[in-house]
């Protein structure tokens, strides 16, 4: 049997407490790991519980055991959340305007609408509309991958004379741009 719940079971509010302080200490244990794996690519003895005889082999293992367990709390982690957020959105206690303060003057707030009342957000809200859309970041990042990719080839492509001659202005095309 799974340790999960069946979708009707109700959570009381110690149970979502317990939840949430799962989540944090998982969020340490997550942490430790990026240690972890960090400390595997360096030449420093590790302090983990696995014996290593200091070759490639054994910080390339010892890196791959980190990185998986790493990636793994970040999936749970990242799940758990998303049922937390889901669990307060059906309670109706955190919906998009929730943003604005209280005190705030109708329309100062990101996520204020004006007078169209608590509880309606602004269909056009950006963050409210990349809430909803989970594929953000890996567009960014494959849209970084290409700008790599195409700076790649146009090394690879530049004549041999090229790439350590004293052109300035051609060293500074070559440059790859920072955002």
């Amino acid at each position: 049997m799974s340790e999960e719940a069946p979708a009707s079971q109700t959570f009381t509010a110690a149970d979502r407490i317990r939840q949430l302080n799962d989540i944090d200490q998982d969020v340490a244990k997550l942490i430790n790991s990026a240690g972890l794996a960090i400390q595997a690519l360096t030449n420093t003895k590790p302090d983990s519980e696995t014996p290593t005889d200091g070759t490639l082999e054994s910080h390339k293992a010892q890196f791959k055991e980190a990185t998986a367990k790493y990636f793994s709390l970040l999936s749970s982690i990242d799940v758990r959340l998303r049922r937390q957020v889901y669990a307060l959105e059906e309670a109706s206690l955190s919906t998009p305007d929730m943003a604005t303060k209280p005190g705030d003057a109708a329309g100062a707030g990101a996520g204020a609408v004006g007078a169209a009342g608590p509880g309606s957000g602004n269909p056009l809200d950006v963050s409210w509309l990349n809430s909803r859309k989970d594929t953000v970041g890996k567009d960014k990042e494959a849209e970084l991958w290409a700008a790599a990719r195409s700076f790649v080839e146009q090394l690879d492509n530049a004549p041999n004379g090229s790439k350590g001659s004293g052109n300035q202005e051609q060293n500074e095309s070559e440059k790859m741009e920072v955002d």
